[in-house]
C-alpha cells in the first residue's frame, strides 16, 4: 500500500502518551480499520513536517529487507532549499559525505533546478520540536529569497539526514518531498490519498 503522506502527519499508528493533549494526526488515523485489523504498519518514517511516499506493509521481513542500510534500497528526496545551489560543488560534497551529530553521510545528487520557493511558510504552531531535535533542525528557516529544488538519492533513514547534510552544505532544507522507495514512486498520487500495490 502506498500513502502520500501530508506534512503535520506523524508516521507512527499512534501518538505517545505523553502528546496525547497535543492531538496530533498520525498515521493510524488515516489508515482504514480493514487494513489496521490484518496488521498493516508503515515502512519507516517520514518527518513530521516532510511530505511524500511512505509504504505500508503486512510483512515484517519484508519491512526489515527495505530499511536495513546494508541492503541499499535507494529512497529519492526533492528539497527546496535556501539559496541558489551550484550543481557541481553540491554534488562533490555530497558525493564525498558531509558530516553531521550522527555521523558522516552522502547522497547522489540527481539535479538542481531552480524554484520559486515553498507552497507556504508553516505558522508558528506547526512547526514540532522535541527534546533531541539539534540545532541543525533548528536552523531559522528564511522562506524569502532565492531557492532551489534539490533531488537526492540516500539509501539510510537516519533522523532528519536529507535536512542535515544539505544544511551543513549551506543550504537549508524549507520543504521535503520523498518521491520514490526502491522502485515504487509516487507518481501523480494526491496528498492523502492511497494506491494499492
Amino acid at each position: 500500500l502506498v500513502y502520500h503522506k501530508p506534512k503535520f502527519v506523524l508516521s507512527v499508528m499512534e501518538d505517545d502518551k505523553k502528546y496525547k493533549d497535543q492531538e496530533r494526526k498520525h498515521l493510524g488515523q488515516v489508515l482504514s480499520a480493514r487494513y489496521k485489523r490484518c496488521g498493516m504498519h508503515p515502512v519507516g518514517r517520514l518527518d513530521y513536517d516532510t511530505t511524500g511516499l511512505i509504504l505500508f506493509s503486512l510483512e515484517g521481513k519484508l519491512t526489515q529487507r527495505l530499511l536495513h542500510p546494508k541492503r541499499g534500497v535507494e529512497k529519492e528526496y526533492v528539497a527546496t532549499v535556501q539559496g541558489k545551489a551550484d550543481e557541481e560543488k553540491l554534488k562533490q560534497m555530497l558525493s564525498d559525505g558531509v558530516e553531521t551529530t550522527d555521523g558522516t553521510f552522502s547522497a547522489q545528487l540527481l539535479e538542481v533546478t531552480p524554484s520559486d520557493g515553498p507552497a507556504s511558510a508553516p505558522a508558528d504552531d506547526e512547526m514540532l520540536w522535541d527534546e533531541e531535535s539539534s540545532t541543525e533542525d533548528r536552523a531559522q528557516m528564511d522562506y524569502s529569497g532565492e531557492h532551489s529544488d534539490v533531488r537526492l538519492i540516500v539509501t539510510e533513514g537516519k533522523y532528519r539526514m536529507v535536512r542535515r547534510i544539505l544544511a551543513n552544505c549551506g543550504h537549508p532544507v524549507v520543504e521535503l518531498r520523498r518521491e520514490r522507495h526502491g522502485k515504487i514512486t509516487l507518481g501523480d498520487l494526491a496528498v492523502g490519498k492511497f494506491r494499492d500495490l
